[in-house]
């Protein structure tokens, strides 16, 4: 895996950031074989501007989001969630967990009855 000068400078000479950004999703698939989701704003890049970032922030309105993200997934294989934010409402945070804890324990959860099968990653 590369540092973070080599993923900065890869970036810069890629034709687009979601070139790059689905590379290493790929390559974090690969390697655990795990569905993977990423969730990200753009609020380091708003408050190097000096811009509020009060629109970055988790709010109820991304519960959807993470729903529609859900569909469609074997969730025999696990998740991996990568979250990264500045925070947001707890009680839109507090329902997305609950709505994805309900989905780890349905029939068709993430392999079984107990919700270790899904992880956060925080950068």
């Amino acid at each position: 895996m590369p540092n973070w000068n080599e993923v900065v400078k890869e970036m810069q000479t890629a034709t687009s950031f979601e070139v790059g950004r689905q590379k290493y999703l790929r390559e974090l698939n690969a390697l655990t074989g795990r569905n993977v989701i990423a969730y990200y704003s753009g609020w380091l890049q708003k408050a190097a501007r000096g811009e509020s970032i009060a629109g970055c922030i988790v709010t109820d309105l991304d519960q959807h989001g993470f729903m529609a993200a859900l569909q469609g997934l074997d969730r025999t294989n696990g998740l991996d969630l990568i979250l990264h934010t500045p925070g947001g409402d707890s009680s839109a945070t507090e329902a997305i967990v609950d709505y994805m804890r309900v989905a780890c324990t349905s029939a068709d959860g993430w392999s079984g009855a107990s919700n270790t099968n899904i992880r956060a990653i925080v950068p």
